[in-house]
């Protein structure tokens, strides 16, 4: 959701999304959507009802929870020594975007989209669900709902 760092001069328009100020002003991620639009779900009782698979790509705010920072940082649990793109806009100016990403060292930048990074999935399991397995081609993690 943009918030109020919006401009237009007449040429250029620039957005700059709230995940900016909780990344580099407030220093406070959420894992909650401020609007019911931006809360991608299966069903409208929770969200938006958008989504035919509840699966999508880590945010800016879960890995800033889980360690990551704005400077080179290789012991939190997400840290996988790859660039890889997150689901969270950072800025949009004009016609270029710019998407937050985890910078090969463990930290967290923004970045044009064009850049060839990869993915990391995240699911969203319902209150009660049991894993199991070990996330390998042998023991594969299977999801048990309750």
């Amino acid at each position: 959701d943009p918030n109020g760092g919006n401009t237009f001069n007449g040429t250029d328009y620039y957005i700059r999304y709230g995940a900016y100020e909780r990344a580099y002003t407030t220093y406070s991620p959420i894992v909650t959507c401020p609007s019911v639009n931006d809360s991608f779900t299966t069903s409208s009782s929770n969200g938006n009802g958008k989504l035919t698979n509840p699966i999508g790509l880590l945010t800016m705010d879960e890995v800033k929870m889980a360690g990551a920072t704005g400077s080179s940082n290789s012991s939190y649990y997400l840290y996988t020594n790859q660039n890889y793109w997150l689901g969270t806009p950072y800025y949009f100016y004009t016609n270029t975007a710019n998407e937050f990403y985890v910078f090969s060292p463990g930290n967290l930048n923004p970045n044009y989209v064009n850049d060839p990074n990869g993915a990391r999935p995240a699911v969203s399991l319902k209150p009660g669900a049991t894993l199991s397995g070990v996330g390998t081609s042998e023991s594969p993690f299977t999801v048990s709902l309750s």
